[in-house]
Formats: structure tokens, sequence, C-alpha cells
């Protein structure tokens, strides 16, 4: 972090803006003093990078959450615009006069 201290435990969650859900968490200050907590949050603006284990695939991992995440909306018909609608028969005249 930051301030030199550091969390350890379980990434519960992560959102697009980088703050970080930890369970079964050691916080330790930059003292050296250690505080366990069930859950923490550690905002963004307080990470200063973060150590992935070399045992776990990261580009494996995030394929998987991607994939979960993603939801099929059923895409609707679009609808053209009065001035979309009026400038495609335009380009059809001037392709049908060619």
């Amino acid at each position: 972090m930051r301030n030199d201290a550091y969390v350890c435990g379980i990434a519960l969650s992560v959102d697009g803006y980088m703050n970080i859900s930890f369970s079964n968490a050691v916080y330790c200050d930059s003292q050296g003093n250690e505080f366990y907590f069930e859950n923490i949050f550690v905002q963004s603006r307080n990470i200063r990078y973060v150590h992935i284990p070399e045992n776990i695939s990261i580009l494996t991992n995030i394929k998987n959450e991607v994939s979960k995440d993603i939801k099929r909306v059923p895409k609707k018909p679009t609808e053209k615009s009065r001035k979309a609608t009026k400038a495609l028969q335009q380009h059809m005249q001037v392709v049908a006069s060619l």
C-alpha cells in the first residue's frame, strides 16, 4: 500500500477502479503490527501494487471471470432515426442515378 502497510488475504472482488475486498485478511502496518480481519476493503487510491502468486495463471483467471460476467442481452432491431433514413434515401437516389 502507499503507506508501506500491506494486506494479505483472499481477494473476494475487484471492481473497475481497482478497489479490492479481502476475506480472512491480515493487515500489517508500517510499524509491523498485525491486525486480523474477517473482511476488509481497500480503496484503489491506497494501493501501490498487487502481488499475484506464481502458481496462479492470471490470464486463465481473468478469462474465467469475464466469461461469468457476460450477460447475453438479446439484440433489439435497430430503428433508424429520421435523419439516417433521409440520408439513406438520398444515397440510394445518387446510386440509382449513376
